[in-house]
């Protein structure tokens, strides 16, 4: 009995709620130790090589909810992959300056009754009816 009445709470706060889950590459670099010596002798790095690892693709786009129902409208045409890059450091050796990821981070944006509880997550921006929530890292 519980459960029919929670769930048809539930239902009754999701009528007209729509949203889209847009699903996008994003690329983070991370400069290592070596980099910091460079930077304080305000001296650019020199990237004199890269390493790419194998690339995967995988699925991005935009995802529409409308009513609890998925309109998928994603393709397999975005890339997922790590990449190394080596310069000198200060004393000349052939270190790794920086390493960067790009990864797949789908992101929900919603509008509707159901939305206030998104202010108990903890990267929720938004409002009590309208808001963006990015999932986890990929």
């Amino acid at each position: 009995m519980r459960l029919t009445v929670v769930a048809l709470t539930m239902m009754l706060c999701l009528t007209g709620c729509v949203g889209a889950t847009v699903a996008l590459p994003y690329k983070q670099t991370y400069p290592s130790q070596a980099d910091q010596p460079l930077r304080l002798n305000a001296s650019p790095p020199v990237i004199r090589k890269t390493q790419k690892s194998d690339v995967t693709r995988q699925w991005c786009g935009i995802t529409v909810w409308a009513l609890i129902v998925p309109i998928p409208l994603q393709l397999p045409v975005c890339e997922s992959y790590s990449e190394v890059a080596y310069g000198a450091d200060a004393n000349g050796e052939q270190v790794i300056l920086f390493n960067t990821k790009q990864r797949i981070r789908p992101t929900l944006y919603a509008c509707g009754p159901i939305m206030i509880l998104g202010s108990i997550a903890s990267r929720y921006e938004g409002n009590a009816f309208c808001g963006s929530l990015p999932w986890s890292d990929g």
